[in-house]
């Protein structure tokens, strides 16, 4: 009989991890190697302020859906409609202090990607994943990352996110909006944005001054008419 009577500290040290995930064809690359491999695209993107995953949702039309598989974060599915993202920070930041399994950085660079989607506001949660958490039972550490500096967005100080970055702010910037709410939030080119809506506004005032002055004309004419019928009756 196996007893299960252990203590306390009691742990399991692999003390050949990386042996211990390879195979007998690839002996120097790793299962975990392979699945967050170095980037294999040196094209660079701004990746400004307000790309975030609600500006996705509003602007782009592309839906959130929150994952549990580390390697399917910053996967899109669905004919680019759909962006998986992976949530577990908690998770992360044990593997940051204690974890030997996941490549040296990784879990870092996990955590500011999700920084970067989701931004606290002035040192508060995302207002945003904040109705995601309680929506969907989210770990609350995803919307408490630490804010990015411009240095920090930049998309060269990403490596094992990197391509699938690019490919997600392409996906964006090329994306139109089909509809007045979308276009609404659609700021990602401002001097193009203000004047949409410049326009619509003189449009919307034109239609409206040129419905007052229809019928006052009209009020008008229905007074001459009444005041010539009166004289006429005398």
């Amino acid at each position: 009989m196996i007893s299960n009577d252990f203590k306390d500290d009691f742990f399991i040290e692999w003390n050949d991890l990386h042996h211990f995930l390879s195979t007998p064809e690839d002996p120097d690359n790793s299962v975990i190697d392979r699945q967050f491999p170095s980037p294999s695209s040196s094209d660079t993107v701004k990746l400004p302020q307000s790309f975030t995953a609600d500006h996705l949702e509003q602007i782009a039309g592309i839906q959130i859906r929150w994952t549990d598989n580390l390697a399917h974060h910053l996967l899109l599915r669905d004919d680019d409609t759909t962006l998986m993202l992976y949530h577990h920070v908690f998770a992360l930041l044990h593997h940051e202090w204690y974890g030997k399994i996941l490549p040296k950085g990784l879990a870092k660079e996990t955590m500011r990607t999700i920084s970067l989607l989701l931004p606290p506001t002035r040192g508060k949660p995302n207002p945003w994943f904040l109705e995601e958490q309680k929506r969907h039972h989210l770990d609350p550490e995803a919307g408490m990352c630490e804010w990015l500096n411009n240095s920090e967005r930049q998309i060269d100080t990403f490596h094992y996110w990197r391509d699938r970055l690019v490919l997600l702010k392409r996906t964006y910037d090329e994306a139109e909006p089909n509809n007045l709410a979308r276009l609404w939030y659609d700021d990602r080119r401002k001097t193009q944005w203000f004047t949409f809506w410049v326009a619509v506004l003189v449009f919307f005032m034109t239609v409206f001054f040129g419905v007052i002055q229809s019928v006052a004309s009209i009020i008008q004419a229905w007074a001459a008419v009444k005041s010539l019928k009166a004289y006429n009756d005398r």
